[in-house]
């Protein structure tokens, strides 16, 4: 049977390691073709390589993370003063700027929020949380309803999102998959329950019928290195970095920011 195998790759978070980690698995996998689900960017020291190693494999789909659209909003000019987060977030933009140079900037800033692609007739759609939202939070135990939406305005056979930092499968009422491969520079999540230092990502095997294998994997890589690297390049908050990645819960929260700002 003739099938492709696609690795996908989600909210990589300028985490340099964690990325060669997959992308290596994934090679060893005889991945084909890759999906990229957005959040390249933001809170690890390497936006810039990630977006230059991804763009390598010439993927099916670049589009809009949550953190690409901090890159749009900061361009757009808009307020980053109303919370201890967001002026944290104002710090780490003006440092992603500065390695990924103007071109590059904009280009993340501008991707589409949806990417519609086809694979030996099964159509995909890429987007980062919703179709319409790069920041809607759809955990796997969400409603029904919101799987379902997910389709309403396409004739798509599968979906395929991220956002929410973690490994899921659902379906619609009329058997259609929602795929979200997880996180590869910071997975867990924000729930203080949800700790995995793991990087994650997804394949799957898509043949004439459609879908018919998925793989989940969690693969580990070098933390030492990458917080190495963190602090050779003048990470931001490269305390909280280093202990999000090395406890693998997710800790960019006020409560933990107002710690390094005292």
């Amino acid at each position: 049977m003739d099938k492709v195998r696609v690795a996908i790759i989600s909210d990589v978070h300028g985490n340099v390691e964690a990325l060669k980690a997959v992308l290596k698995d994934a090679a060893n996998e005889h991945a084909e073709k890759y999906i990229t689900v957005g959040d390249i960017a933001l809170k690890g020291p390497g936006t810039d390589i990630c977006l230059e190693l991804l763009e390598k494999l010439n993927p099916l789909s670049f589009v809009l993370g949550n953190h690409e659209q901090v890159y749009r909003d900061f361009l757009e000019g808009k307020s980053f003063n109303y919370s201890i987060k967001r002026r944290m977030i104002e710090e780490l933009v003006k440092y992603d700027y500065a390695f990924l140079g103007d071109e590059k900037f904009r280009y993340l800033a501008t991707l589409p929020k949806k990417v519609s692609i086809q694979i030996l007739g099964t159509k995909i759609d890429v987007f980062h949380a919703m179709p319409k939202s790069a920041s809607f939070p759809i955990y796997a135990t969400e409603e029904q309803a919101y799987f379902d939406e997910m389709f309403s305005d396409t004739d798509a056979d599968v979906a395929i999102n991220g956002h929410v930092h973690r490994q899921s499968l659902r379906r619609t009422v009329d058997d259609k998959l929602i795929i979200n491969s997880g996180s590869v520079g910071l997975p867990g999540g924000e729930s203080r329950k949800t700790k995995d230092n793991l990087a994650q990502y997804a394949l799957i095997d898509i043949a004439a019928t459609g879908v018919v294998d998925i793989h989940f994997k969690k693969i580990a890589y070098d933390i030492d290195a990458e917080i190495a690297f963190a602090k050779k390049r003048a990470l931001p908050y490269v305390d909280i970095y280093e202990k999000t990645l090395r406890s693998g819960q997710y800790l960019y929260i006020d409560s933990q920011i107002e710690q390094y700002l005292d």
